[in-house]
Parts: structure tokens; sequence; C-alpha cells
């Protein structure tokens, strides 16, 4: 009460219901911005590899650190979430299992290192190709890069679609995994 005196006093009341009124709507808007800026934010880039950082980023197919990116591999889902895989038969055998709506497949090619997308990638299969979980999968960013490999180390030219399809039916097992 003794407040409101003061207040009234020095000539103050607060705001007036007309003030209060007439911002309101400016107010909204501001609240309305805010929560689209939040709910928008930036789309996940769905065109760019994602990175991993060696030596602590860890396979989800198999819970092992991924060290060596000549044999890393890693998709990207339609909701532009990563996964991270260190052998490109994990990443075949978990999305065989997961189902998962996959935008991109991302590999390495094994001598530049740079990342390829594995749809057009061509790959070599070799049994005694010793990969980090023993599937012998290598990528070429180059259909020529793999017919060379093949011609001076042996192997078998392959694509993304017929890995997948190995996969699917049985017939590619992982040397260390032999009842996968």
């Amino acid at each position: 009460m003794r407040y409101e005196k003061m207040l009234r006093r020095q000539g103050r009341r607060g705001a007036s219901p007309l003030r209060l009124r007439s911002s309101l709507p400016l107010l909204f808007l501001l609240i309305v911005l805010t929560l689209l800026q939040l709910a928008c934010g930036r789309a996940p880039d769905l065109e760019t590899p994602p990175e991993i950082v060696y030596g602590e980023d860890v396979c989800v197919e198999c819970g092992m650190i991924i060290s060596d990116p000549r044999f890393a591999a890693a998709y990207v889902t339609s909701a532009g979430d990563a996964r991270l895989f260190d052998d490109i038969g994990d990443m075949l055998v978990y999305d065989q299992r997961m189902g998962e709506a996959v935008h991109a497949y991302w590999v390495h090619d094994l001598h530049s290192e740079a990342w390829a997308r594995a749809e057009t990638a061509t790959f070599v299969t070799q049994s005694n190709l010793n990969t980090p979980m023993g599937w012998g999968i290598v990528a070429f960013a180059t259909a020529e890069d793999a017919r060379l490999y093949v011609q001076a180390s042996g192997g078998m030219m392959t694509t993304l679609a017929e890995l997948q399809a190995a996969v699917a039916n049985g017939s590619l097992k992982s040397a260390y995994m032999p009842n996968n």
C-alpha cells in the first residue's frame, strides 16, 4: 500500500492498460519468430560426408574405435543422422539389419583416403585382404583404379548394389565371424 502511494506521488502508476494492449501484438510476434527460428534451425547437410574423428569415434555395428580411414565407411539417413563404421562390411550388415532410409553411403578410396559416394564407387573383395572386421572389402573412387588394383593384387570387382545383395543372401561373410 505504501509503495502504491509513493508511485502516485511520483506520477507513476505502472503501465496503462492501453499501453499494454498496444504492445501485445509485438510481444506475440517476437515469441512466434523466436520459436520458428528454434524449430527450423539449420537443415542437415545430406550431401556432405560425415566427419570421423579417428582414434575416438566408434563403429555403430561392432563398437570398435575407428582408426584406419582406408576402410572406414559411413552413411547419412534421410533425417540427416550419420552412422559411422570401421569396415565397409559392417556398414552393409548394419544397413541391412536396420533398414533405415539412407540418403547417401560414403566410403574412402583405398589409395587417396578421400571420401567417395559408395553408389558410384567400385569395390574389390579379396578373401586375404586384412580389413578391421575381416570383410575383405576396399573401395575405389574410379573403376580404373579398382581394375589396376585387381591386376596387381587379385580380388574381384563389384558394386554397392551387388555387395548389398550378397549380405542379404548370406554369401558375403566376415573372416572373423563366419557365422554372421
